[in-house]
């Protein structure tokens, strides 16, 4: 009887552990300028299906963003318009979202991977 207990109480723990949430991280990602919109690609879409079918890090993967802590890296894909240089949109986003890992989870040399899936005119 008391395996299933562990097993509840490593799920909570597993859940209630302090970690950056995905949808605030979205928001930090659409508030640079030029991200037009958060668009997910095959990748970041299964992994999110998988984290809520398994139930296990749903607050760290979304659909457009993936979060692994234990590596360390971040994962966005995105939309950009053409009000600005490209490099220096990818670049923009990098900075804060590292900015808001080491913010949210101390991860200051998170490794952010930009993915600009179309460009918006």
């Amino acid at each position: 009887m008391t395996e299933p207990q562990k097993t509840t109480e490593a799920a909570a723990a597993e859940f209630s552990r302090p970690g950056p949430a995905a949808a605030d991280l979205l928001a930090v990602v659409t508030s640079v300028p030029g991200v037009h919109a958060i668009e997910p690609g095959l990748g970041t879409a299964l992994r999110t299906i998988d984290a809520r079918v398994r139930r296990s890090s749903a607050r760290t993967a979304h659909f457009g963003l993936h979060i692994d802590t234990a590596e360390g890296t971040a994962l966005v894909e995105v939309c950009l318009d053409r009000s600005r240089p490209v490099r220096e949109g990818v670049r923009d986003i990098q900075l804060e979202l590292r900015r808001a890992l080491s913010a949210q989870a101390g991860q200051t040399d998170a490794e952010v991977t930009v993915r600009v899936q179309s460009l918006q005119r």
